[in-house]
């Protein structure tokens, strides 16, 4: 039987893990993530910032551990639908066995701010022996921190936040928030993929496993005026398994927040991508490409037809290569790596 699935190797795993990570520590970095399976592209981000910052003790000099968010499934160890050998332990667990810490720093996904200051507040025994937190929130997605009371956090000790999008980075937010705010991108670019080009590729189109109201009536429209165009939602596969099929698909369209694991990862594939454009998202000049409308009644609109323009090799190249720049620009493992050595040294896009 395979550890996630008996709970005596569980604890027994995560007892002699805790006790390897806090044994005389006195330094502790702990990242937050679901404590269940969830398939998304923030808990493959949180896993990259994790492994990344791993490779920069010279940096931080302290020892990690990966803890699933307060509230979650308390037996849950590890996800299992992309590879990984990373385990989740008790966050408490971890802080009860920390007894010499003269620093710790908590990284918080975006939408758990709430709730992990609820259980701050209602834990303050277990940080006693800490003397000095810095809490981070990871900011994946800036619709998640809509009603969450970063500012709260102070009461524990000092607080930043990091951005995934260039979008949102920016003084403004940083005013809102009221903590110093780094631009850290995400763990990805062009250098992650392998290409297959216009030839090699199959008339499919991978879709977002979002939901949004008009997806139905989008997708049925695009059925019904290109019925050889294989329609495919992305569900239930392993990140491996969608990687293969994103290098065999033509199109992609994302009904997420737009500049998403859905419209990058295709492109980066060699595939071409269709969103819709979201400014919260997006930088100004996406809004410029062919495939990227200002509305969803502008995407139904004219969709189809722009799938039938572009498939054509010369045409398919030449506007893939202009997307492909534009994304690569922004993006790059050693772009993010660069940031996050900054954030480590405490060099803050906006202090």
């Amino acid at each position: 039987m395979s550890i996630e699935k008996d709970p005596i190797k569980k604890r027994i795993t995560r007892t002699v893990l805790t006790r390897a990570i806090t044994f005389q520590t006195k330094r502790l970095i702990i990242f937050l993530t679901p404590g269940w399976d969830l398939r998304a592209g923030g808990v493959m981000a949180i896993a990259h910032v994790y492994r990344e910052t791993k490779a920069l003790k010279h940096l931080h000099r302290a020892r990690l551990a990966l803890c699933a968010v307060p509230g979650d499934d308390p037996l849950f160890l590890r996800y299992t639908w992309f590879r990984n050998r990373n385990y989740l332990l008790d966050l408490k667990s971890v802080l009860e066995s920390s007894t010499e810490l003269d620093y710790l720093q908590l990284h918080i996904p975006d939408y758990a701010v709430n709730r992990v200051l609820d259980w701050l507040t209602d834990s303050s025994a277990v940080l006693r022996n800490v003397r000095e937190l810095h809490l981070n929130v990871l900011l994946f997605n800036i619709d998640n921190i809509q009603g969450q009371n970063v500012a709260g956090l102070k009461r524990f000790g000092s607080v930043t936040a990091t951005t995934a999008h260039e979008a949102y980075t920016n003084i403004a937010l940083r005013e809102a928030l009221g903590v110093s705010l780094h631009r850290l991108g995400v763990y990805n670019g062009p250098e992650c993929y392998s290409l297959s080009g216009y030839h090699d590729k199959e008339p499919l189109l991978i879709v977002s496993h979002d939901e949004h109201p008009l997806k139905k009536q989008v997708l049925r429209e695009i059925a019904e005026k290109l019925p050889d165009l294989r329609i495919q939602v992305i569900q239930n596969l392993s990140y491996e398994d969608y990687r293969k099929l994103v290098r065999r698909a033509k199109w992609s369209l994302t009904f997420g927040e737009g500049l998403d694991f859905y419209f990058a990862e295709p492109v980066w594939s060699g595939g071409v991508p269709f969103a819709v454009f979201n400014d919260r998202y997006f930088t100004p000049a996406f809004a410029k490409l062919k495939s990227v409308y200002p509305s969803w009644e502008v995407l139904m609109d004219r969709i189809t037809e722009d799938l039938q323009g572009l498939d054509e090799a010369v045409a398919y190249n030449q506007y893939w290569r202009e997307v492909y720049d534009l994304l690569s620009g922004l993006y790059s493992t050693a772009r993010f790596r660069e940031n996050l050595r900054k954030f480590y040294r405490g060099e803050y896009t906006f202090p």
